[in-house]
Formats: C-alpha cells, sequence, structure tokens
C-alpha cells in the first residue's frame, strides 16, 4: 500500500511538472520562445511576489503599508516593469541585452517595497533575488551580478533604517547581514551553473556542428563515389540515408505510396542470366531488413522499381558494434550496376547472333566434307586431309557453339568411358602441321592410357585451347610439351610452352572470361578470350581444376588436375549442365 501511495504521489509530481510548462510555453522549449515572451515570463515571478506582498499587507498592517509612498511606488513600478516585459518589441529596438533593464528597474521596485513594509513584512527584501538571478542566468554581467547580489541588499537594510528614523547602532546594522550573504552566496551559484551550462552549450553546439560538418562530407564522397548508402541503429530506425540512395529509393517507390517502408518498396531476385524474378521480394529477403538481423553479405544482385525499367543494384551489407561489443546497428550499400548488365545482356545477344551466322555456312561445308569422306576414288593422302579438314570443322562447329553457350550461361557434358591418353594423341595429331607451319616443336611427352570417366569431346577442346594459346603466344623456334602424371588419386596434364610468358597481374585475371593482356592486344593476335575460360569450366564439370605458372620471358606452364574416376564405379555415361555464369566469367589471354 505504501509502495502504491508513494508511486501515485511521484505520478502526481510528474504530471504537475509537466502540467506548467504545458500551460505556460504550450509545449514548446522555454529556450525556443521568441524574446518578448521569455522576458515577459521571467518577470512573472516578481510580480507574483509583490502581489503576495500587498495580500500579506492587508494582513499585517495595511494601514501603515499602504499608507507608505515607497511601498506604493515600487508596487507601481512592479506593475509599470510587467508591462514593459510583455510588449516592448525587445528584440528590435537595440542589442539582445537591452531586456536587462526589466531587472534592472526590478531591483528598484523591490528596494522600494523592501523599504515601505519595513519593520512589518521583513521579508519583502528577498523580493530582491528574483532581478539579482534573472541577471546571473543571462550571463552577460557576472562579476556586476555578484557585486549588486551584496551591495543592493546591504543597501536595502539602510535605508529601511533610514527611512523609518531607526538610529544606526552595531546591532541593528548587523543583524540584516545575513540577507546580502544569503543572496550572493546564491548568486554565485547561480552565475557558476550558468556559466557551466553556457561552456558545455558552446561545447554541444561545436560538436553538433562538427558532426552535421562530418555528415555533409560523408554524403558528399558517397555521392560522388556514386554508391547508395543505408544507416540504421539497433533498433532499425535510420540513421543516415545519401542521396543517392535517396533517387534509387524513389525509384523503387510503389504507385500511391509516397513515402513506403523497405518491405513497401519494389524490390526483385535477379537470376543468373539477370532476368527479373517478376514476384518482389518478400520482406524478410530485403537486404535492409536482413541487414537488421545482423546477417552480412557481398555483392547480392537485386532490382529495383518496375519490371519495364529496372535498375540493378549489387549490395553489401556489414553490422557494426559499441565499444562493449554490443550489436550496435548496420550499414548497407548499393551500386547502381545497371550499365554493366545492359552491356553484359548486349554482348551475350552479339554472341548468340554472330555464333549463329557463323554456323549455318559451317554446317555446310562439313555436309560436303562427308560427301567427300565417302568418295571412293580419293588417294590415303586426300583421305588423311579431308579427316583434318573434317576435325577441325567439327571443332569450330563447338568453338561456335561454345559461343552459343556461352551467351546462354550453361554447356553440357557427357561423361562416359575413355582412353585419356588416347584422346590427347588424337588431339596432338591434329595440331602438329600448326605448330609445324609456325616453326615450333610439339613435343608428346609420357601419356598414360587408361580407361577413366569423362567426356572426350570436351577434354579434347581443353587440350585444343591450351595448346593453341601456346603455339599463338610462342615465336619460332620454341617448344610445347604435353605430358601426363597418373597415380592412384588423379590424373594431372601438363602443357608447357617455351613462350612470352604472362607478369603477376595477368595471372590473376587469367580465367575472367573476355579477359586478354595488354601486349595480347597489342599483338594484334586473334582471340576473343573465351578459351580459357570455357576450359575453366570444363575442367571444373569433371571435379578437376587447372592452374597456370608463368613469368615474363620464361615461357607458361598449364596444369589439368582430374580426380581418378574408376569406370566399374558407377554408371558409365551420364549427361550434366554446367552452368556457366555470366556476371563472374573467366577466360585467357
Amino acid at each position: 500500500m505504501s509502495a502504491a501511495r508513494t508511486g501515485d504521489q511521484r505520478h502526481a509530481g510528474s504530471w504537475l511538472s509537466s502540467l506548467v510548462p504545458r500551460i505556460i510555453t504550450k509545449g514548446v522549449p522555454f529556450s525556443q520562445l521568441p524574446l518578448r515572451r521569455k522576458v515577459g515570463w521571467s518577470q512573472m515571478p516578481m510580480l507574483i511576489a509583490a502581489v503576495t506582498s500587498c495580500l500579506l499587507a492587508t494582513v499585517a498592517a495595511p494601514a501603515e503599508i499602504f499608507g507608505d509612498q515607497l511601498f506604493v511606488a515600487g508596487v507601481l513600478l512592479t506593475l509599470f516593469n510587467s508591462v514593459l516585459a510583455w510588449t516592448v518589441p525587445w528584440k528590435s529596438i537595440g542589442p539582445e541585452q537591452t531586456y536587462l533593464v526589466i531587472p534592472a528597474l526590478g531591483l528598484i521596485s523591490a528596494t522600494l517595497m523592501a523599504a515601505g513594509a519595513y519593520p512589518w513584512l521583513r521579508g519583502v527584501s528577498l523580493l530582491i533575488a528574483f532581478p539579482i538571478f534573472w541577471f546571473a542566468w543571462s550571463g552577460f554581467v557576472p562579476r556586476l551580478t555578484l557585486l549588486l547580489s551584496f551591495v543592493v541588499p546591504l543597501a536595502t537594510s539602510w535605508l529601511q533604517l533610514l527611512h523609518h528614523g531607526i538610529p544606526f547602532t552595531t546591532e541593528v546594522v548587523v543583524n540584516p547581514l545575513l540577507i546580502p550573504l544569503t543572496i550572493l552566496a546564491l548568486a554565485t551559484t547561480t552565475v557558476i551553473v550558468e556559466h557551466n551550462s553556457a561552456l558545455a552549450e558552446r561545447q554541444l553546439r561545436a560538436t553538433l556542428a562538427t558532426s552535421r560538418r562530418q555528415t555533409r562530407l560523408l554524403n558528399a564522397v558517397l555521392n560522388a563515389a556514386n554508391v547508395g548508402v543505408v544507416v540504421v541503429d539497433r533498433d532499425g530506425h535510420d540513421l543516415f540515408m545519401n542521396d543517392v540512395q535517396r533517387f534509387q529509393h524513389r525509384h523503387a517507390t510503389p504507385p500511391g505510396i509516397p513515402d513506403p517502408n523497405e518491405s513497401q518498396l519494389l524490390i526483385r531476385a535477379v537470376s543468373g542470366a539477370y532476368e527479373l524474378v517478376p514476384e518482389l521480394l518478400a520482406a524478410e529477403d530485403r537486404p535492409v531488413i536482413r541487414s537488421i538481423r545482423q546477417e552480412e553479405f557481398t555483392d547480392e544482385l537485386f532490382a529495383l522499381g518496375p519490371l519495364e525499367d529496372p535498375m540493378y543494384l549489387s549490395t553489401s551489407a556489414r553490422s557494426f558494434f559499441n565499444e562493449d561489443g554490443e550489436y550496435d546497428g548496420a550499414v548497407t550499400m548499393f551500386k547502381n550496376i545497371t550499365p554493366l548488365i545492359e552491356a553484359s545482356q548486349t554482348r551475350d545477344r552479339f554472341l548468340a547472333n554472330v555464333s549463329h551466322e557463323l554456323r549455318t555456312p559451317l554446317t555446310s561445308i562439313m555436309g560436303y566434307l562427308e560427301l567427300f569422306e565417302d568418295d571412293p576414288t580419293l588417294s590415303d593422302d586426300q583421305r588423311q586431309a579431308v579427316d583434318v579438314l573434317s576435325r577441325n570443322a567439327e571443332r569450330m562447329l563447338h568453338m561456335i557453339t561454345d559461343l552459343l553457350t556461352a551467351a546462354a550461361g550453361q554447356h553440357q557434358v557427357n561423361i562416359a568411358t575413355i582412353d585419356l591418353g588416347s584422346v590427347i594423341h588424337g588431339q596432338l595429331e591434329s595440331m602438329r602441321p600448326r605448330a609445324a607451319s609456325a616453326g615450333i616443336d610439339l613435343i608428346e611427352g609420357n601419356l598414360c592410357h587408361e580407361p577413366v570417366l569423362g567426356d572426350a569431346l570436351r577434354i579434347g577442346q581443353v587440350i585444343d585451347n591450351l595448346v593453341s594459346n601456346s603455339i599463338k603466344y610462342s615465336g619460332a623456334g620454341g617448344s610445347i610439351t604435353v605430358d601426363m602424371n597418373c597415380n592412384s588419386e588423379e590424373i594431372s596434364l601438363r602443357v608447357a610452352d617455351t613462350g612470352r610468358g604472362m607478369s603477376p597481374k595477368d595471372l590473376t585475371n587469367l580465367f575472367t572470361r573476355f579477359f586478354r593482356s595488354e601486349e595480347a592486344r597489342r599483338s594484334g593476335l586473334p582471340g576473343v578470350g573465351l578459351g580459357l575460360a570455357i576450359s575453366h569450366e570444363l575442367v571444373a564439370a569433371h571435379g578437376g581444376r587447372i592452374t597456370a605458372e608463368s613469368a615474363l620471358g620464361r615461357g607458361t606452364t598449364m596444369t589439368v588436375v582430374l580426380p581418378r574416376k574408376d569406370p566399374g564405379g558407377g554408371p558409365e555415361s551420364s549427361t550434366r549442365q554446367l552452368g556457366f555464369p555470366t556476371m563472374h566469367p573467366d577466360s585467357r589471354r
């Protein structure tokens, strides 16, 4: 019961303390009121004290007090002072401190009332504290305030003695000294508090100005980098959003919802071929909501806006923590990559169209070669030449098909039992004439003739790409060595040339689709930079890996490692669809 009563009292006190500001300032902070209203409300305690003194005078000694001209003059001056406080346009008549004329007149009126009410109402002398505190809180004249806080009450006590004809004795003079000393102590405390408050306010304003300047700087930097940024606190409330992200946010705003939240924005997932998913993302899958759940991710692709005008964004999110290691919020960054996506789509369409146009006449050529192969009048040399033509025409057809599948985003790998050594040998034999015409010695090293699982056509394509690159980038008089190393766990194929070699920078981009080194572009050698990209994907489809070692002027060694697969350990043939992502493609020189 006691606790309940204490809680009720505390609630009532809180309600009363908040009621007064609501009535007086209508909920507006006092510091934000117009100057005239601040001066008027600051004078109100003095006016109320004067009215209270008059009421007390009617009880204590009305005839004597109201018959005293000094008391009446003090009351009238207080009323006049209050009217001035509420009516004078202080902000427009002069410097800001002009309003201090009100507490100055208040000192005079309080002194007159205290002299007139003595000795019947001795406490009227305390009215001097109101204008003194006003001076102290203003912060304009702290030293003068301290001087007035002692001198005026002391002078008032002497004026009381003179006005009523009381002789000056030591006892009479010393007795009222407590009032000046008390007001001086209170004024000193008020001046110190005001000084500290003003200092803290100046520091706060400086900190706020610095924070705003840093926010503007951060916004400018992020806008210059063309990156949208959203920062949220631990509760998911927005702390910062730069101009770029505001523009992107507006692009994702649905019709009829002027200020949507994250779950209402037009955000969609994007497939591997950059096709938009028609349905909007579920709320829990959206990037900012995921970052609020402390998920971190990098370069995830989303699309903002309507289906007919998508904006593709590469999105990343990171959490940040306070000094105690507790989650404190998250940063989500949105990079507009729409031009890159559109360029990739245009390139894929171009590859598909060109490859289709090349495939049609090549099919006719292969048809006529098949007719030549059936001609019984061909000599052995002619038949061998036709075989080479047919094999290379078929290889070219597969290369064109690779362009088509690269544009479509996938390759097909048919797994069957093969003799890998024979596949490599046959491929090298078909490439000897080309190597010989370039003045390059094509050396066939140790080959393993063991049955393994793989796609003979695709592995032949890998060998063709590796050896073709070595021929292209090796000068006359050089050599290319192709050999194998087989053990119980894996089979490795090595293609080593004595060509130009590559820089470490080129090696890092070696398997990036459409990448060609600066030297290759300057040399004018033909190529589009797809060979090693496709080889990398084909080797990966077999569960293997491909690596490169090279140095400028020292040649290049390409190594293909395939896991040994026992033909008796599973089905002898199968078909796989090899996904070929278009966002992070792989390629070669």
